[in-house]
């Protein structure tokens, strides 16, 4: 990757990351670092950890995937985009090793997870969450994001008393709906774009 080249992704990654924390109301700075296997990773530093994180690693895992789309729509070529915060990173098995072997991605996209070093459920006062809490501002970023990308966006697998705290949340949301996917006890929500637009 030529250095002019990697300037230039750079400012496009930065420039998407930027704008995507403004719509989300999140403060952040951002350092990118040329990794092997085509990637850039972003270490972003903030004070809103616990909110750009999310339950399980849930939204920043959301923020990589919306990032990766929107930065690669128009170049196919475009390296992947790694994010990592406070010791949450795509893939990571612990904390990270520049001499970790193998490739943690399956068909050239992040593997699905993100590991904890440690719990960040706070607010941006510092104030631990509750379960609900956490699982009400997960629902909401969720919906926020939806809102300003259109793609649905599947939460992690939860119980019937956690999906229905997050159907709840976004019940009187005019823009989104909720419906649960899958079978048994532990069961997808999927917040999408309501239709009642596109008639």
């Amino acid at each position: 990757m030529s250095e002019a080249n990697f300037e230039e992704q750079k400012k496009r990654i930065v420039d998407t990351l930027s704008t995507m924390f403004g719509f989300l109301g999140l403060n952040g700075e951002f350092r990118l670092e040329s990794k092997p296997n085509n990637r850039i990773g972003v270490k972003i530093s903030s004070n809103d950890v616990g909110r750009i994180i999310g339950r399980r690693g849930q939204t920043l895992e959301s923020l990589q995937l919306v990032l990766n789309r929107i930065v690669s729509k128009d170049d196919k070529e475009f390296p992947l985009v790694l994010l990592d915060i406070d010791g949450y990173a795509d893939g990571e098995r612990g904390p990270r090793k520049e001499s970790d072997e193998g490739d943690d991605t399956e068909g050239g996209r992040p593997a699905r997870g993100f590991r904890r070093r440690e719990r960040n459920d706070r607010d941006e006062y510092g104030q631990r969450l509750s379960s609900r809490e956490q699982l009400e501002r997960q629902a909401l970023d969720a919906a926020k994001e939806v809102k300003r990308w259109g793609d649905p966006i599947k939460l992690p697998e939860m119980n019937a008393h956690d999906r229905r705290i997050i159907h709840l949340a976004l019940k009187e949301d005019p823009e989104v709906g909720t419906e649960s996917e899958g079978e048994g006890a532990m069961r997808q929500v999927v917040i999408s774009l309501k239709k009642q637009d596109q008639e």
